[in-house]
């Protein structure tokens, strides 16, 4: 939230629009893009309100309502993951066809204990077995990044600890480029 929150101001700040869009198994709070720093602490107010659902993540109904509410070019950052590969492809299909109408940055959070189970300390027969289902599910989450770079999504992949300076950073890279 913290992130996201960088993420409005530095957008606020540089004279772009911001909104808000939260999902989960469905679609829940739309905010629609506004200027200036009312619409931040308009954010930042409905962000402290925000619940926990833990139902699973229903991509394809958030993102179709999303593409559906916006009506202009707009750069859009999806915070999100996959847990398993039929999220992952779905979420692959329904962030493709966003990708051609609109700048997708997708940020997925490095999981710092899945890496570490991946290199193990310890050699044993229980720490080579979660090595190789570490090291398996890793290179299953780089293919799914790998596929939304070949649409054109930029992705963001960092650790928790990251995320902020590495968001507001590729937000900076964006308007350098001039890409939106």
């Amino acid at each position: 939230m913290n992130a996201a929150l960088a993420m409005a101001w530095a957008g606020s700040l540089g004279g772009d629009l911001v909104g808000l869009y939260s999902f989960d198994s469905r679609p829940r709070i739309f905010i629609p893009p506004a200027p200036g720093r009312a619409a931040f602490v308009r954010l930042q107010a409905t962000c402290a309100r925000l619940g926990h659902d833990t139902a699973e993540t229903n991509h394809t109904l958030a993102l179709t309502h999303l593409h559906g509410r916006l009506k202009r070019r707009s750069l859009v950052i999806v915070f999100s993951d996959f847990v398993d590969s039929i999220t992952a492809e779905l979420l692959v299909e329904n962030i493709a066809v966003m990708a051609r109408h609109h700048l997708i940055l997708f940020v997925a959070l490095r999981d710092p204990a899945l890496i570490g189970l991946a290199q193990p300390k310890s050699v044993s027969l229980e720490a080579i077995a979660r090595s190789v289902s570490a090291t398996q599910i890793l290179r299953e989450r780089q293919s799914v990044l790998d596929r939304l770079a070949r649409l054109g999504v930029i992705c963001l992949d960092t650790t928790p600890a990251a995320l902020t300076g590495a968001l507001v950073s590729r937000y900076i890279d964006i308007k350098s480029r001039e890409l939106i």
